[in-house]
């Protein structure tokens, strides 16, 4: 877990950002605990449960493994057409935004929008990021996204792929969501723990529809999960599922 403020979790978990020295960077802002994520932009945490509670309250390694690659590889977005999933804060779909994203619409349950809004409201100067609700278990929600259905180029997604009860939810998803051109990006954890899913246990449950390869691979500190960057195209056109 990345980007907590020392006085709210203390010990290795709340560390001070890699990415910032402190001082004016970092401060408490209505609430919500405002730092400058790798000098690109601005992200708003939610560590005291201020709006919301849950997973999606701060920055986690993967979020950063994954936004770090898309810094390293701008041609990726510019120009992108881009849905990111499961987003918490938001920093991978605004860090692909900072380099030329036509469009970013962030996604995540209906608790975790206001948050998200706040980050778009810190970032977004171009009105091209825009912040959605998008439960994957809600048919109704994951076949539609008006009005930008199936027009991604870009499909992102960080730290979703850990509970194997959501797998068919977010395969369907991302069937719903994507074409046969867009290229999905996904950041995920290789806990290697008994009751959580690794990387490769989530590749086999989409292998039968999407081609998956691990592109680059991350671990920041000794304690944390090692972060595999996961590219997957559909492989044909895909039945109707569920």
């Amino acid at each position: 877990m990345g980007h907590v403020p020392d006085e709210v979790e203390g010990g290795a978990a709340g560390k001070r950002p890699r990415d910032s020295g402190g001082g004016d960077e970092e401060k408490w802002d209505d609430g919500l605990f405002r730092y400058r994520f790798r000098d690109r932009i601005t992200l708003l945490s939610d560590p005291r449960g201020h709006i919301t509670r849950g997973t999606g309250t701060s920055l986690w390694s993967a979020g950063e493994v994954l936004s770090d690659y898309f810094a390293q590889h701008p041609e990726l977005c510019r120009g992108a057409r881009c849905l990111e999933l499961g987003c918490g804060l938001g920093a991978v779909g605004l860090t692909i935004a900072h380099y030329g994203a036509e469009l970013v619409v962030l996604t995540d349950v209906e608790r975790q929008i206001p948050l998200i809004q706040r980050n778009v409201d810190a970032n977004d100067r171009d009105g091209k990021v825009h912040a959605r609700q998008l439960d994957w278990t809600n048919v109704s929600q994951r076949q539609g996204l008006s009005p930008w259905d199936q027009t991604w180029s870009l499909i992102v997604g960080s730290d979703i792929g850990y509970d194997p009860d959501l797998f068919e939810a977010l395969l369907q998803t991302l069937v719903a969501q994507s074409s046969d051109s867009t290229e999905i990006y996904l950041g995920l954890a290789d806990r290697e723990e008994d009751e959580e899913p690794n990387v490769q246990d989530f590749i086999d449950a989409v292998a039968h529809l999407f081609s998956c390869e691990v592109v680059h691979q991350l671990c920041f500190e000794p304690y944390q999960s090692l972060t595999k960057v996961v590219r997957m195209k559909r492989k044909v056109q895909p039945e109707a599922v569920g």
